[in-house]
């Protein structure tokens, strides 16, 4: 698959998680790799804690999954989550620390999750 191909999978995945999650905004692309950046992700402060992030990233992952695509992500506070919750959140659905960070070929974000088999979009 191309690059642009891979940018145009990314975005249109963002597209319908937009769609399909009222209210949630985030910007999923490709780096080399190529891996799916997830750059952020913003939840309505009314919908947190109810299980919406847990179902979105289900959804990203899952769609990475069948494409056989790695996330990498790095977790923040810009949007008030807690740093420490994030990170549990995270590991919760397989993301790990990318311990090869700044190496060359590798994702410059801080956490990474490799894809699973038999996943299924939903």
């Amino acid at each position: 698959m191309t690059d642009q191909a891979q940018e145009a999978w990314a975005d249109a995945l963002a597209e319908e998680i937009q769609t399909r999650y009222p209210g949630v905004r985030l910007q999923l692309g490709i780096d080399r790799g190529p891996y799916l950046v997830l750059f952020w992700i913003f939840l309505p402060e009314s919908e947190r804690g109810k299980g919406l992030g847990t179902r979105v990233m289900k959804h990203i992952t899952a769609a990475a999954d069948v494409r056989g695509v790695p996330i990498t992500l790095s977790p923040s506070d810009t949007f008030g989550g807690d740093l420490h919750r994030l990170h549990a959140f995270y590991r919760r659905l397989g993301f790990v620390p990318n311990t090869r960070r700044g190496e060359i070929g590798s994702p410059r974000e801080s956490m990474v999750r490799t894809p699973h088999s038999s996943a299924s979009v939903g």
